[in-house]
């Protein structure tokens, strides 16, 4: 019998969205939630999240919200894959003097 236990739903999070290669700006714009919102979610820092924000946060990831709440499959498969490379940001010359 698969237990819920909500302390982990921010682990979850955090895992899937590091297997979809998002930042936490992407994933936020995404599912049209505040980056801060979704942050504090992952640290467990928000004790309670609305059902609300489950739902987008679970259809922006391509996932069920079973699965943010590790009800049915698991997000711990993607701890034992590295993340994605990080993508190299644009440098531009200093102008010349």
């Amino acid at each position: 019998m698969v237990r819920f236990n909500p302390s982990q739903v921010g682990e979850r999070l955090h895992a899937l969205r590091r297997r979809a290669g998002q930042t936490l700006r992407e994933l936020g714009a995404q599912a049209e939630i505040n980056y801060v919102t979704l942050s504090k979610i992952e640290r467990g820092k928000m004790p309670q999240v609305s059902a609300d924000i489950v739902v987008r946060v679970a259809v922006a990831l391509g996932v069920s919200t079973d699965v943010l709440f590790g009800l049915r499959g698991t997000a711990d498969a993607a701890d034992t894959t590295p993340p994605p490379a990080k993508r190299q940001r644009p440098r531009t010359a200093a102008p010349v003097a």
